[in-house]
């Protein structure tokens, strides 16, 4: 076999309708599988920060974060409010 031969047949005219429709081919499914792989690495990224996130804040309850409003009486509501 000569080297012509061995050729593959998109290198002897490159800019045919065929050699553009298999890179455009190649292309697509190189797009889409990036775009795969992207949104899988980005998704274990979310489901890390969420697993951080819900191990390191533990949950406080509302009568501790608000002590002043949790010593009012239930009835109360002479306060004033204020924006």
């Amino acid at each position: 076999m000569s080297e012509t031969e061995n050729r593959r047949w998109f290198c002897h005219n490159p800019n045919s309708a065929d050699a553009i429709a298999a890179a455009a081919k190649a292309a697509n499914i190189a797009r889409e599988r990036t775009a795969e792989y992207l949104l899988a690495t980005r998704l274990e990224q979310l489901r890390e920060q969420t697993t951080a996130r819900t191990e390191q804040v533990p949950a406080v309850p509302w009568t501790d974060r608000l002590p002043e409003l949790a010593a009012r009486p239930d009835g109360d509501a002479t306060g004033t409010v204020t924006a």
